[in-house]
């Protein structure tokens, strides 16, 4: 059997650019694991995305080299997934190089038996041996040779981490009463991971935790902390302050690379967006500040701009770069770039506020490249000047005008016009809280848009929806967080327009839901429904609850059903949610922050209980 690049006519972005390439790639499929079987090989799998920096950097350096490529075609199977098209399959090979390494990302390189059961991997390997780290050109052919002479083992250890996996899986997952110290152990977690100097949770890199943001947002609307308002304001205005917020386009970076909030990884993604949209629209609203409604307008116009289709769903992400050897250029500026497209009484107050330097050293890679943060707040920039606030604000109003324009004029790194299911269902509910709190009807007529698109073209008369759709045709079967989050966003149209048809599609997805989904035995979802495909490894049992950085699929679905029954007061839909929380009531006090939505569930399955008739 010989084997060639197969990604040309692939539905994804990522893997079609991979078909350039002269390593043998080949879709995750059963003919991939069938042809190493017959084959006698073990399977590389490299797991990444569009977005992912690193991925173009270990694409260009290794599988680009012909080297590389022809020990991975003589002695592999390889295969390419594109982790947003397949989160399911990324996550169980995440879960399984996880606990062999007690590491994980992208990109992902594991190895693999012909059944497609991990025996040894990583995430990034350069090409040559470097920093304590095997190259491909060392770690390949060791793999290759240990596999055939010691396959035996190789197979009995893949088979040993299997069984490891599916015990963990089973264990974790333990029923309990529902009670509110379940929330209160989130909350304590919360408060020992807070970093008080800088915000956020941690050190370094430093994710958003959207979700863990929203629970304390909430908890303080019901009773105010003064130790825990502190913090979310430290935290909320250094994000909106810091280089992790686009100054110039609006919207956020993916998260940032130091404790700051001052370095991001330069990906925009339409999930963190959404979700950190919704985050100050409800710190805005509770502390009437101007500068998190401002946020969140631009964030909300930065969706319904360049992330929206002509046929109105919205795209899935924005990447970094435009090339490997690239590090946010498209985003960054120099001083001379900077002052060149301003006037001087703009040059005066930009450069107050934005304090850009010659040699500010924001990226080793390109010192001279500035990332905007705010160093000056615009009243202080007022009093330098010796100018009302109101002028100040409007010549810097005016500059960001002006650097917007200069930035459309440079090479924009890809927008990956994919539309996800899950991810549009989180940016049509932030929409619709969005037009609201900021009084636009353009962010509802844009939510309704996604909407209609998605179920005109993403979900079947059973009320199964797509997990992508691109190419005009759905790329994969949806999975549990298509399902919940699409089917929450159908709700939140509902309660402002009171349409029977949004709400007859909501109540097809939680039939679908119920049917394919539900595990009957035990409670709660399973990630993939009961007819999905796929080989023994990814067919395996898994019920997602942690958030990772979205919110956990099991607890959405808890909200989805609870929502349902305070509309219809069908009570079949609180018993499911009371299923689904109890499945893991006794084992989410142990994910800390990373269980907020659970908590998020749990405060409103105990609100809709009181009214329980």
């Amino acid at each position: 059997m010989k084997l060639e690049n197969t990604l040309a006519h692939s539905s994804s972005q990522y893997l079609r650019d991979a078909s350039r390439q002269p390593v043998h790639w080949q879709s995750y499929s059963d003919e991939a694991l069938l042809a190493a079987d017959e084959m006698d090989r073990p399977i590389l799998l490299d797991i990444g995305a569009v977005w992912c920096h690193w991925c173009h950097v270990m694409d260009q350096e290794s599988y680009e080299d012909p080297d590389v490529a022809e020990i991975i075609n003589d002695n592999f199977v390889p295969v390419k997934v594109d982790r947003d098209q397949m989160p399911d399959v990324d996550a169980r090979y995440q879960a399984a190089v996880g606990a062999m390494t007690g590491t994980g990302g992208w990109p992902l390189t594991v190895f693999l038996t012909p059944d497609g059961k991990p025996f040894y991997g990583g995430t990034y390997f350069p090409k040559d041996d470097a920093a304590g780290r095997p190259g491909l050109l060392t770690l390949l052919p060791q793999v290759a040779e240990t596999y055939h002479r010691q396959k035996s083992e190789v197979h009995r250890s893949a088979d040993d981490l299997h069984r490891q996996m599916k015990d963990y899986e089973e264990q974790s997952k333990l029923r309990g009463s529902l009670s509110t110290e379940i929330i209160e152990e989130v909350l304590a977690d919360a408060e020992s991971k807070m970093d008080k100097q800088f915000g956020g949770f941690g050190r370094m890199p430093k994710f958003f935790n959207a979700t863990i943001l929203q629970l304390l947002l909430e908890e303080s609307a019901k009773a105010r902390n003064a130790e825990r308002d502190e913090f979310l304001k430290l935290t909320l205005d250094n994000i909106i302050q810091g280089g992790v917020y686009d100054h110039i386009g609006g919207g956020f970076h993916r998260y940032s690379v130091d404790r700051y909030w001052h370095v991001p990884h330069f990906e925009k993604m339409l999930y963190d967006n959404a979700l950190l949209l919704k985050v100050y629209l409800k710190a805005g609203e509770l502390s009437n500040s101007s500068s998190y409604s401002r946020a969140a307008r631009e964030t909300a116009d930065w969706i319904t701009g360049p992330m929206r289709s002509p046929d109105g769903a919205f795209y899935a992400h924005q990447d970094a770069d435009v090339g490997p050897h690239d590090d946010g250029s498209y985003w960054t500026w120099t001083r001379g770039e900077f002052v060149s497209a301003l006037t001087e009484d703009e040059r005066k107050a930009a450069l107050l506020h934005f304090d850009v330097r010659e040699q500010p050293g924001d990226i080793p890679e390109m010192p001279d490249r500035n990332v905007l943060r705010v160093a000056t707040f615009v009243d202080d920039v007022a009093k330098e000047l010796s100018r009302p606030a109101t002028e100040a604000e409007g010549l810097i109003a005016a500059s960001k005008m002006k650097l917007l324009g200069l930035r459309a004029k440079r090479i924009p790194p890809l927008i990956d016009k994919t539309i996800f299911a899950d991810r549009n269902g989180l940016a049509i509910s932030a929409l619709v809280e969005a037009s609201l709190h900021l009084k636009s009807r353009d962010y509802f007529r844009a939510a309704e848009g996604a909407a209609d698109y998605i179920l005109d073209h993403m979900v079947d008369e059973s009320g199964m929806v797509s997990h992508a759709f691109s190419d005009s045709s759905s790329a994969y079967p949806g999975l549990l967080d298509d399902q919940v989050c699409f089917g929450i966003s159908l709700l939140d149209l509902f309660d402002v327009m009171r349409s029977d048809s949004y709400l007859a599609s909501a109540e097809r997805i939680a039939g679908a839901l119920v049917d394919k989904f539900e595990d009957k035995e035990r409670g709660g979802f399973f990630d993939r429904s009961a007819d999905a495909k796929g080989n023994e490894y990814v067919s395996s049992k898994r019920k997602p609850i942690d958030d990772t950085p979205t919110p956990s699929g099991n607890s959405a679905a808890a909200m989805f059903f609870d929502r349902l029954y305070s509309i219809t007061e069908n009570r079949d839909y609180f018993f499911v949610a009371q299923r689904s929380l109890e499945t893991f009531a006794g084992s989410t006090g142990t994910l800390g922050i990373y269980a907020a939505n659970y908590a998020r569930a749990l405060n409103l399955h105990f609100a809709v209980r009181k009214n329980l008739k």
